[in-house]
């Protein structure tokens, strides 16, 4: 089989920035690089972080770099890629100069496990593109194209897991079908996305199939810079769906998965930081329904 594991990582800790509900817009006390302002950049303690983990993936991850059997996946919001930027550089000078070793490690840029803003009136944001994205980070791959994208104004909590879902599902049938296809079906591949702490929660129930009737419940852990490892059960026979509407009841997308690391951060000199998680839909259909729950600002310090 050769999707084998995935392994989950969320973004280092970033810098804030706030939203008007009454506006619709959002700002941040200083410009961001891409500028666009619910777009940070990691803070100085998020740096650190990714440069920790990139200490502990350059290393477990050398022998799937070398061999080409490490397919590299981000939201492409700012934070993604910088927390990424220090492995992906580790991993790169491990094939040297091997068009082909370079090219298998590109970032794809996957907007099924971007940021989740929960539902609104106005329009959430979107992140650069992968073109845009190149001007900081050269290896973002350009002409992949994504398997989900968020409705414009935003999800509800059920809607982001499938999106999410969808998304896990499908990377894994091309990256199932690409070494086939290439006759190395038989090899063992390693998926790695960096994203968000929503988009992992519900990464953890689609690939396990245990989606909680109260969405608020503490399962999938998701720390700054933590890892989740996922290990595959199996793959989907001929002619068996990798992803369906009816997800939640098949035992997990793309075949099932089993959870053998949550959110580690044994990597991490602080241990594990910023835990979160969902408190409800956080959809804000219109200002005055915001205003009776006492929402006049929110602010990205406290969101995934």
């Amino acid at each position: 089989m050769p999707v084998t594991q995935i392994l989950l990582l969320r973004h280092g800790d970033r810098q804030p920035w706030s939203l008007n509900p009454a506006t619709g817009e959002y700002s941040s006390r200083e410009p961001f690089p891409t500028g666009l302002p619910a777009d940070p950049p990691l803070a100085p303690g998020g740096v650190s972080q990714s440069e920790e983990t990139a200490k502990h993936l350059s290393s477990y991850l050398k022998e799937h770099a070398d061999q080409g059997r490490l397919r590299i996946y981000s939201s492409l919001f700012y934070r993604c890629p910088e927390t990424l930027r220090p492995s992906v550089v580790a991993l790169r000078d491990t094939v040297g100069d091997s068009s082909i070793g370079l090219s298998n490690l590109q970032v794809r840029g996957e907007t099924g496990i971007g940021e989740w803003f929960g539902r609104a009136w106005f329009i959430q944001p979107r992140p650069g593109d992968a073109a845009q994205l190149r001007k900081f980070f050269p290896w973002v791959d350009e002409n992949y194209k994504p398997k989900s994208t968020p409705a414009d104004k935003g999800e509800k909590i059920h809607e982001l897991h499938d999106r999410v879902a969808k998304a896990l599902a499908l990377v894994t049938e091309d990256v199932d079908n690409e070494f086939a296809a290439a006759g190395k079906g038989d090899q063992e591949v390693t998926l790695l996305f960096c994203s968000h702490a929503a988009a992992i929660i519900a990464s953890g129930r689609a690939l396990t199939g245990n989606v909680p009737t109260d969405y608020d419940e503490i399962d999938f852990k998701c720390f700054t810079s933590g890892i989740s490892r996922f290990v595959r059960k199996k793959v989907p026979a001929a002619g068996e769906a990798y992803f369906n509407d009816d997800w939640r009841n098949s035992g997990g997308v793309a075949g099932g998965w089993d959870c053998e690391l949550n959110s580690d951060t044994s990597h991490l000199s602080g241990g594990p930081q910023n835990g979160w998680h969902f408190q409800g839909d956080q959809a804000f259909d219109s200002y005055e329904a915001a205003s009776k729950m006492g929402v006049t600002e929110l602010s990205g310090s406290r969101d995934p």
